[in-house]
């Protein structure tokens, strides 16, 4: 039935992209983001959906798009010889064929952000993709926000996030860095937003996928994720006019929080001051080195 389901929306998406061809570039970010492929049992795992998806949005921009102010910007060139950079260095690796695979994904990535740009020519293009990709990860984060609220997150590792797959976004210090990440965004849509007005159902729902992106660090117990919250609050000091005022709400609010926190949690964090003893923090400073 979830198969059915994940198929009938996909499909509608697809047939409004057909008459709309930037549609197309949006199902395709949500299925970059959302992975439903991973989430059905076999329909959707038989078919290449993301490889349909991108051929259907680059086939409709160059077929059916209005392409009066498109332009090149050297952004786009830059990611372009980066993307040969990548190919070169993983060609040359001591195991090409483990590279090849590992980085799989990274061209995919910097082929479509090179694509992209040539696509967002209106305000409301821009705002429609930022709606797409707060929306394709708040379909993961509420699921996992309600699931730390009713069980803790039951510690690293442990947090279930729709589907029992350790990578891309359903990694937790990636959907750690991305819950906080988009924070700005979905503020920036209680204010500015123009596709959903503003109103009290809007914001009421923004605060809520706010507090849902603060407890998936929590239910996951990265570090990243506090490390996240703390570069948030530390970014947005620049754009209040009260800094103490702010420092001291931020600082309030942390020790009310910390009672409520899951032993797993802080258990996690205290392991910030002793990563010499820690194998995944261990690890990534020798691979550095």
């Amino acid at each position: 039935m979830r198969d059915l389901a994940f198929i009938a929306f996909l499909l509608g998406l697809f047939g409004m992209g057909f008459r709309r061809p930037f549609l197309l570039v949006l199902v395709y970010v949500y299925i970059d983001i959302v992975s439903p492929q991973r989430l059905t049992y076999y329909l959707l795992n038989a078919v290449p959906i993301s490889l349909i998806a991108v051929a259907l949005a680059v086939g409709g921009w160059a077929l059916a798009d209005d392409k009066r102010d498109t332009r090149v910007a050297p952004r786009q060139v830059l990611i372009g010889l980066l993307l040969l950079y990548c190919w070169a260095t993983t060609i040359g690796a001591d195991f090409p064929v483990e590279a090849k695979e590992k980085w799989d994904w990274v061209w995919k990535a910097l082929a479509f952000a090179a694509f992209l740009p040539l696509t967002l020519r209106t305000r409301l293009r821009i705002e429609s993709l930022l709606l797409f990709m707060v929306l394709s990860a708040a379909s993961i984060i509420i699921v996992g926000g309600i699931k730390t609220l009713a069980t803790g997150g039951g510690g690293y590792g442990q947090l279930n996030l729709m589907v029992d797959n350790n990578s891309g976004l359903y990694e937790g210090s990636t959907i750690s860095a991305v819950a906080v990440a988009i924070i700005p965004l979905i503020i920036w849509f209680m204010t500015y937003g123009t596709i959903f007005k503003p109103d009290w159902r809007v914001k009421g729902f923004c605060l809520a996928l706010v507090f849902a992106c603060l407890l998936i660090p929590v239910g996951t117990s990265t570090r990243t994720g506090l490390l996240c919250i703390g570069l948030l609050a530390l970014l947005s000091l620049r754009a209040v006019k009260r800094k103490g005022l702010y420092i001291g709400a931020i600082a309030a609010l942390g020790l009310a929080a910390i009672p409520f926190l899951p032993s797993t949690f802080t258990n996690r964090m205290n392991t910030i001051q002793t990563y010499q003893a820690d194998q995944s923090a261990s690890t990534r400073l020798a691979v550095w080195k």
